[in-house]
């Protein structure tokens, strides 16, 4: 498996990880709408980034 494949995954399981972290923080502390916004756009913006290197390096590869 290439590289930019692997890398891809790891960054796609990394979004679900910050998911995960934002959901547990707001069901123990109520969070502000901007906060969990800036969350899932961060966990967003990685899993798209993992989805590209992914594209990229199954072309490559």
């Amino acid at each position: 498996m290439p590289p930019l494949v692997v890398l891809g995954l790891a960054l796609m399981a990394a979004s679900v990880v910050i998911s995960g972290i934002d959901i547990v923080r707001t069901m123990r502390s109520g969070r502000e709408p901007e906060r969990r916004l800036r969350a899932f756009l961060l966990a967003a913006g990685v899993l798209i980034a993992g989805g590209i290197l992914v594209v990229v390096g199954s072309t490559l590869g």
